[in-house]
């Protein structure tokens, strides 16, 4: 029996990427700053990561890790081995961040005790036996640090934008995804908008990210009359703002549904490969819709090897109805 940790006087937190595993580890963060109020806590995190926690409360110091730069893993496990913190956490625990972890002189290194670097971790976090929220998920891993769920919020929250007190009648489109897998056809997301505009009278607003404007662009004209692409976004912060104007986000399993979701915008989620009890919170005002009928759904494969029917198949009709149940909770605001 490994015996419970003292208390942290300083605790490092890590997780440097990506955008929707970063907003993850907030309900994490959150349960460490209520567990040990006095404890300073900094969080290392990449660019895009380090723009969606800004100013969050949990959080004492954002330190800012530049993948770019070759010499930076050497540089940071210099810089946090003199910074001497009591307890870093370590939860991406890719070979940076396990080497950062290890060679840190932290008296608990913890980290995931299902992966091939749990070498690096004195208090190893384990995964639960079956799937759940991957928010819940990072906090129950924190039950090895005496960190209970009951200490985090069920759902992340960041601060980025408030929403406005009046919301226009306006349906946001996210159809972009690094894999495609994950990926509803444009074809499908332009059928959606255009019942939704002319069953509701809904405009729709389609986002993009770098190199993404050609998708967005194609949704739009495939909706036609009250559908136009986001304004370009720089920062994370510009997207937040064009986000909580909508009355409820339409996307993929990507990041744009993560950051809508932790501001409280509510979400209908287009899953293929991807599980939705991982990455769709149990949650009233956030939905899930995919063909439960295939054998192969949520095979969280990235090459498929059925011709992507999971996806291709799944018409905007099976679609409209998790809309239109979240359009009736919020026509009051719309109003």
């Amino acid at each position: 029996m490994i015996p419970a940790p003292p208390q942290p006087r300083s605790i490092l937190a890590v997780q440097l990427r990506r955008l929707g595993d970063v907003i993850m580890t907030v309900p994490a963060l959150e349960a460490l700053k209520k567990k040990f109020p006095a404890a300073r806590l900094d969080f290392l995190v990449e660019g895009p990561g380090a723009e969606a926690v800004a100013g969050h409360p949990a959080i004492d110091r954002i330190l800012a890790y530049d993948a770019r730069d070759p010499w930076s893993a050497v540089r940071w496990m210099l810089d946090i081995r003199a910074r001497r913190y009591d307890w870093v956490v370590d939860f991406l625990a890719n070979p940076r961040t396990a080497l950062l972890t290890a060679f840190s002189g932290a008296a608990v290194r913890a980290g995931p005790g299902h992966v091939a670097r749990r070498w690096a971790y004195n208090r190893r976090m384990i995964q639960s036996p079956q799937a759940c929220y991957a928010a819940l998920e990072k906090v129950r891993w924190l039950s090895v640090l005496g960190i209970a769920p009951g200490d985090a919020p069920a759902l992340p929250r960041l601060v980025l934008a408030e929403r406005p007190a009046r919301l226009e009648n306006v349906i946001g489109l996210a159809p972009a995804s690094r894999k495609e897998t994950r990926r509803w056809p444009a074809s499908w997301y332009a059928r959606l908008g255009r019942l939704l505009r002319d069953k509701h009278g809904c405009a729709l607003k389609v986002f993009w990210g770098p190199g993404e404007k050609y998708l967005a662009d194609e949704v739009a004209r495939g909706i036609g009359e009250g559908a136009r692409p986001a304004p370009e976004t720089r920062a994370i912060r510009e997207l937040a703002r064009e986000l909580v104007s909508c009355r409820v986000l339409v996307g993929n399993c990507a990041g744009p549904k993560h950051l809508a979701l932790a501001l409280g915008v509510p979400t209908v989620t287009v899953h293929g490969s991807s599980d939705p009890s991982v990455w769709t919170p149990a949650h009233p005002d956030h939905r899930f819709v995919r063909l439960e009928e295939l054998h192969c759904i949520g095979c969280r494969l990235n090459e498929c090897p059925y011709n992507l029917e999971c996806l291709r198949q799944l018409p905007a009709e099976r679609v409209l109805p998790a809309v239109e149940e979240l359009l009736a909770k919020t026509e009051a605001r719309a109003r």
